[in-house]
């Protein structure tokens, strides 16, 4: 059957164009994590930190809670009277038809990183009464369960291990998880029996499959799906190279390949029959992803469904009849949304969220570009261009770096790009070497090469915008948070005279010194990307090292950190702005009090865009004759 192909259109708030301001970029409320009841009526979704349901059909949104902390881990019992929820680093219960939320765990957090050190994300069993859940009590992720009225409580697993990514069987009588040590960094699924009566493991668990490790530490097995009769489990796998989804045995067994091609697949769920499943795909398309159906034995199902407007599609979720699926749609112009899609018929939207100052008339539609790096590699990447553009014009221009390194950039809701890009920046997004969603291999050839090729992969971004003549090579500017703000770091003292300027937001400087401070996990995965330890590798490490060539840098730098950052510490941005002031470079340094890993509180946000702009103003495009009555300046004098 030939691809659904429908198009989705956004309301104009007037036929005058409408400048985002600030602001704007924080009013968005997209729809989070989204939870279908039983009975197939009600969804449960979270927005703005609360919980709210909505009739399946689409219509007005109810508020369920009003209680303090955000929430997260949505699961419905299965008499559809109560919903399990994570919040405040403890399992709630209330009611679906209202009242007062009832807490069930009341354990202090855990030692290390703050965000895993409570319970969270909680699973009601088929059968009731038992709620499955992740805890990092001990300091390492282990499962547990509790009893629904909060009295009975244990672990089901004891090992100096994480277990993850949890998952009951349809019986309730064995329950699947993701096993993670040193020595399986990328894995073994397993399968542990569950006592019903005591809320307690029965037995030890049986290990269904172990992954081959990965040698940059950046893949894992993700949470396995039971198909309706509790005899398989679908789980993706890189077996070959791409994520691809297999079908296991739940009884032990040769992981068998359901889908086979040079494309990443995720989520994949079975249908209510058993005889389908839906996934989200990248096929085709690597900066976008869609929801796809299959046959069991890989051949596609009547359902392929393709947006015409760029989209990114996921967590896509059966109705309890199976005649359509749930799936959360994201695109350029529109914040995440909830929409549906019949077997056979056409997709449509039941939630709108996108404040009407999105307007088509205030976006711009990116679009995907691919150009060669240094050594010949291809290297896709999104391109915001402002919407009067002018040929023969050459703009200012902001590369701005994705973090992990195995993030992605994609067609997806971007208000900060699309700010500036209304601000008359031409801004580029690069999917270097080390990126996800163009199969192992390519996200592996930053292996012991962290400041090499990929580095090199953003230098060529910045060639590409300047011999495409929209890129003036004397208004540059580089940004990024993450790895994104260590590749500003590389990108200053490798290519000294490429940018103008440079924001560098919590990123590391000395992989060393951010080994010995980062949480567990991080620490394993980046010394398996490095092939070691400092000592097994000083010439990878050194390479990496932008504390040690302070000396070569010429560029301004804007420098902001989470003061409680717990994945790169802030001492890396200490370190960094003492050894620059000690060289007397350029730079400014703004910290955020009570923030992680990212800035999440509103005013700051807001805080960080208003210095970021401001220093792009100085630096790349000034301004002049504002008529500003204003005494405060956003910069001040660079840190002496």
């Amino acid at each position: 059957m030939r691809p659904i192909i429908f198009l989705l259109f956004c309301a104009a708030a007037s036929a005058q164009t409408h400048r985002l301001t600030l602001e704007d970029l924080v009013s968005p409320e997209p729809v989070g994590e989204t939870a279908l009841s039983p009975d197939g009526k009600t969804f449960a979704m979270t927005r703005n930190g609360q919980i709210v349901l909505m009739p399946a059909q689409g219509g007005w949104l109810r508020t369920l809670t009003s209680t303090a902390g955000g929430k997260s881990g949505l699961s419905w019992s299965p008499d559809g009277r109560t919903i399990a929820f994570a919040s405040q680093g403890s399992i709630w219960v209330v009611s679906s038809t209202g009242g007062a939320p009832r807490r069930l765990t009341h354990a202090a957090p855990g030692p290390g990183d703050p965000r895993q050190a409570g319970d969270r994300a909680p699973q009601y069993s088929p059968k009731g009464r038992w709620i499955l859940f992740e805890t990092g009590r001990r300091g390492h992720n282990n499962i547990m369960a509790v009893s629904d009225d909060g009295m009975v409580s244990d672990y089901l697993t004891a090992a100096n291990a994480d277990e993850e990514d949890a998952s009951w069987s349809p019986d309730g009588a064995n329950i699947s998880y993701t096993e993670r040590t040193p020595q399986h960094f990328s894995g073994k699924l397993n399968v542990l029996k569950f006592d019903p009566a005591k809320g307690q493991a029965a037995g030890d668990a049986r290990t269904l499959y172990i992954a081959p490790t990965d040698r940059g530490g950046g893949w894992s097995i993700g949470k396995a799906h039971w198909s309706p009769d509790g005899s398989m489990l679908a789980v993706v796998l890189q077996d070959s190279g791409w994520n691809n989804v297999y079908l296991i045995p739940s009884a032990g067994g040769a992981p068998k390949a359901v889908t086979h091609g040079e494309w990443e697949d995720s989520n994949p769920v079975f249908s209510p029959d058993g005889k389908l499943l839906a996934m989200t795909s990248n096929r085709g398309e690597p900066e976008q992803s869609h929801t796809v159906a299959v046959f069991l034995n890989g051949q596609e199902a009547p359902l392929h469904v393709v947006f015409m407007e760029n989209s990114v599609q996921s967590s896509p979720e059966w109705s309890p009849d199976g005649t359509r699926i749930y799936f959360h749609l994201n695109t350029p112009l529109s914040s995440t949304d909830l929409a549906e899609v019949p077997l056979h018929g056409d997709p449509k939207l039941l939630t709108h969220t996108t404040p009407l100052n999105f307007s088509h008339d205030s976006l711009v539609q990116p679009e995907v570009i691919h150009y060669q790096s240094k050594d010949g590699l291809k290297i896709a990447a999104i391109l915001y261009k402002p919407a009067a553009i002018k040929a023969g014009t050459k703009y200012p221009a902001v590369l701005w770096i994705h973090g992990g390194p195995e993030g992605e950039d994609t067609v997806r809701f971007d208000p900060w790009a699309q700010f500036l890009a209304q601000s008359g920046y031409v801004v580029l997004e690069p999917n270097y070497r080390g990126s996800t969603g163009y199969g192992e291999k390519f996200r592996n050839l930053n292996v012991e090469d962290s400041g090499g090729g990929e580095m090199d992969d953003v230098a060529a971004g910045a060639d590409y915008l300047v011999k495409q003549g929209i890129a003036d090579p004397k208004r540059l500017a580089i940004g990024g948070g993450s790895h994104g703000g260590t590749m500003v770091g590389y990108a200053v003292t490798k290519y000294p005279d490429l940018f103008a300027c440079a924001i560098e937001l919590y990123g590391v400087v000395d992989r060393a010194t951010f080994n010995e401070r980062t949480n567990r996990n991080s620490a394993i995965r980046w010394m398996m990307k490095m092939g070691g330890t400092p000592q097994e590798q000083p010439a990878v490490y050194l390479k990496a090292n932008t504390l040690a060539q302070v000396d070569k840098i010429k560029t301004p730098l804007l420098v902001m950190h989470g003061e409680n950052d717990p994945q790169v510490p802030p001492y890396e941005s200490a370190q960094f702005v003492r050894a620059l002031k000690e060289h007397g470079k350029v730079v400014y340094y703004f910290t955020y009090p009570n923030e992680l890993h990212g800035f999440s509180q509103r005013e700051h946000r807001l805080d960080a865009w208003r210095r970021q702009l401001a220093f792009l103003e100085k630096y790349i495009q000034p301004r002049y004759g504002v008529s500003s009555t204003s005494t405060e300046d956003l910069l001040g004098p660079p840190r002496p």
